[in-house]
């Protein structure tokens, strides 16, 4: 986990180096009684700035570096003069960088070593015991507090990658929505081609009979008969592959004409829906029909499913060259029930479906606490209606 974490540059760690190594080097020298330089005191001095500079990029080696610095010369020469405060505010620095760049285990080690080796030192040269205290109670806010941002740290960047999984899974709820909606626009306009077709190959049928098989006409109308009984064959079967089931295949074809059997429902859940309609339903081409009806069962069930309670109207404007449709709801009067599932995609697939038939679609909240959605549906060049 440690190249999740940020550090600073380089150059804040050689300042630091050099601003503790300087003040141990004056420490050294003029910082007491017992002050004087020395090849041995000036080596420690030095080495406890390059210890904040190994810090930077090995923490664990930093750390090990002061311990040695403090401890080793302790061991071997008697009159080693004390650590000093430099050493002292060194080992607090390192104590906090270990614990919020190494792990847990290894952040309580350096804290030990840390708080031992310097008073273990200082006790061999005749200092009372406490020292030991003295240290491990100095150099505790220091660890407490590198082992607490390190926690943070984890934790903004496990935040970090969820949120990123989770808008990666949205993208995909998305676009699986988009494709059922797709697939379910293309078994609708299936069912709308095969049913035109039938009735056109009926037709040419019944023409056929009244002028006889033996005609050029006949037979051309024959040909023709025949052609069409096979493309229906053929939707049927393409048909078959995009549909969910036989209940989806027995369902009859949704179309406007049947809005009000859809408010009915609607009405049978609690939910009180007024329905305008301006221009006859009948005449509306069966593709936007199919489309316009779903459009308004996915409005309303957005309103029963976030809504619950609120009154709705639904307004259907069949003008000369489109067909407006809005569905318009107030404020929820009931208790939002909800079983902590995320919502649908239901404005995905409405947009979706204008999108396929080159209409425009907006949706928004409407003062007083409601929502709105609004579309609008080219009608075909040949079936617009006459103004």
């Amino acid at each position: 986990m440690t190249s999740t974490f940020r550090r600073p540059g380089p150059l804040p760690a050689m300042a630091a180096a050099l601003v503790m190594a300087a003040a141990a080097l004056f420490e050294a020298g003029w910082g007491g009684e017992r002050a004087e330089l020395s090849p041995l005191s000036v080596t420690s001095a030095l080495l406890t700035g390059v210890s904040l500079l190994a810090a930077y990029f090995s923490p664990a080696g930093g750390v090990a570096v002061l311990a040695a610095t403090v401890g080793v010369p302790g061991l071997f020469v008697d009159d080693l003069p004390p650590s000093g405060g430099a050493q002292l505010i060194a080992s607090i620095v390192l104590v906090g960088y270990a614990g919020y760049r190494l792990s847990a285990r290894g952040a309580l080690i350096a804290y030990l070593l840390l708080a031992f080796v310097p008073a273990v030192t200082i006790i061999s040269l005749g200092e009372s015991v406490w020292e030991l205290l003295f240290y491990a109670l100095i150099l505790a806010p220091a660890w407490v507090v590198g082992v607490l941002l390190r926690r943070e740290q984890v934790r903004s960047a496990e935040l970090a990658r969820l949120a990123a999984e989770l808008r990666a899974e949205r993208e995909r709820q998305a676009e699986v929505a988009v494709a059922a909606e797709r697939t379910r626009i293309s078994r609708e306009l299936h069912d709308a081609v095969a049913h035109t077709v039938s009735v056109m190959t009926l037709q040419v049928g019944i023409a056929r009979r009244r002028l006889g098989g033996d005609s050029v006409e006949g037979e051309l109308l024959q040909g023709a008969e025949k052609l069409g009984r096979q493309a229906v064959d053929e939707l049927r079967r393409i048909v078959g592959l995009v549909r969910e089931g036989e209940h989806a295949a027995l369902a009859p074809i949704p179309s406007l004409t049947q809005l009000d059997e859809l408010v009915d429902q609607v009405r049978a859940a609690g939910a009180e829906v007024r329905v305008h309609v301006d221009g006859r339903l009948e005449e509306v081409p069966q593709a936007v029909g199919i489309s316009a009806y779903r459009i308004i069962q996915e409005a309303l069930t957005n309103v029963l499913r976030h809504a619950p309670g609120a009154a709705c109207d639904v307004t259907v404007v069949l003008a000369a060259d489109e067909l407006r449709v809005s569905v318009t709801n107030g404020r929820a009067t009931r208790t939002l029930l909800t079983d902590g599932t995320p919502g649908g995609h239901g404005l995905t697939g409405i947009r979706e479906r204008v999108h396929v038939l080159g209409g425009r679609f907006e949706s928004g909240p409407v003062p007083g606490g409601g929502f709105a959605v609004r579309v609008e549906l080219p009608l075909p060049e040949s079936e617009k209606v006459d103004a």
